[in-house]
């Protein structure tokens, strides 16, 4: 048996095994994943801010070093893009609604015709609501058939998450 100290907590665990199986090329991925996430963790430890956000999301056994993990681990993800209020004119508002394992630190929107020419492009203000995002159109367009928006957010390890929406 082996022992384990979580704060003021030891737990009684078996110890670890070692197999003569090759590992397949998925288990290589994910040992790859888990060491680029053990090193983000170790160098956020260091970073008074994001020792800082991730000691505020920590609580009973998970450690502010096992949260930075987990938000390495976690992309962001944008579930929503809402274009109701979106008439094709500058001043119209679209609705993003993103969410990531700690903190989105950028979202930003695109919007694009059909053909995949970029008519413009720009960061989100975060709404009043949690998740939510707002985009502030700059350009009139003459017709809404067929552009592209997409909206892609940033966490704090730098992952993005992206989704599109084709009037």
């Amino acid at each position: 048996m082996v022992f384990r100290n979580r704060g003021d907590v030891s737990i009684l665990a078996k110890p670890p095994r070692k197999t003569k199986k090759v590992p397949t090329a998925a288990q290589l991925e994910i040992r790859r994943k888990f060491k680029l996430a053990a090193r983000w963790a170790k160098e956020a430890m260091q970073d008074p801010d994001k020792f800082a956000l991730y000691s505020a999301k920590a609580s009973g056994m998970m450690t502010p070093y096992v949260v930075a993990m987990s938000d390495y681990l976690k992309p962001p993800v944008v579930h929503r893009i809402d274009p109701e209020d979106y008439q094709g004119s500058a001043g119209d508002r679209i609705l993003v609604i993103a969410s990531d394992y700690t903190r989105i630190t950028g979202l930003t929107l695109k919007i694009s015709d059909a053909a995949g020419n970029v008519i413009e492009e720009g960061p989100c203000e975060e709404a009043s609501n949690l998740d939510h995002w707002a985009y502030t159109a700059t350009q009139d367009v003459s017709s809404l058939s067929g552009l592209v928006i997409s909206a892609t957010a940033t966490d704090v390890p730098g992952h993005t998450g992206t989704l599109s929406k084709t009037l």
